[in-house]
């Protein structure tokens, strides 16, 4: 497979992202992950060639596409946050559980609470369990309340305070402050 990636040969789509071409196999491709399998089939014309794919960064294209072809991919801290997003993005499955592995293998009490909100952004929920036990451990004292008030946040916000109406925001009535 390496070979005729390397070489381009018989390449039969170009994927376009932010202006930068790749040349690459439909079938490697659709094999990788549904997005691309619905991409080629239902959301394009048949004899389509070039395919734009947005919201993703032409390096972390780059990643993907060759974990097409060889199953190996660089994960390092500059880029494991990226390219777990573009990878859950694009349904590309191995390479969100090769970078949830990564963030695992690099959770601390420096930063688990962070990787436990980035797991749940994502609701990764292995990773997210996994910085939440360290957090838990780390921060025995401090842990429930942290919880309750991003439960808190997460909550009112959705409760209404602060919502978007016809292209501008709202905020909800509150009672005016008497001054005497």
């Amino acid at each position: 497979m390496k070979y005729y990636k390397r070489n381009g040969r018989d390449c039969d789509i170009i994927i376009s992202v932010e202006g930068t071409h790749f040349q690459a196999h439909r079938l490697v491709l659709m094999e990788l992950s549904p997005y691309f399998s619905a991409l080629f089939t239902r959301w394009s014309s048949p004899n389509q060639i070039i395919y734009t794919i947005p919201g993703v960064a032409p390096h972390i294209m780059d990643y993907i596409i060759q974990y097409a072809y060889t199953k190996w991919v660089r994960i390092t801290r500059k880029n494991v946050k990226d390219l777990a997003v573009a990878a859950d993005y694009l349904l590309v499955n191995d390479v969100v559980r090769l970078c949830c592995k990564f963030l695992e293998k690099q959770l601390s009490p420096v930063n688990c609470i962070e990787i436990r909100r980035f797991a749940r952004t994502y609701r990764w929920s292995l990773l997210f369990d996994k910085a939440s036990v360290l957090a838990e451990k780390s921060f025995p004292n401090c842990i429930d309340a942290f919880v309750h008030r991003e439960y808190f946040q997460t909550h009112t916000t959705l409760a209404g305070v602060a919502y978007r109406t016809r292209g501008r925001c709202q905020k909800p009535y509150t009672r005016p402050h008497c001054e005497k």
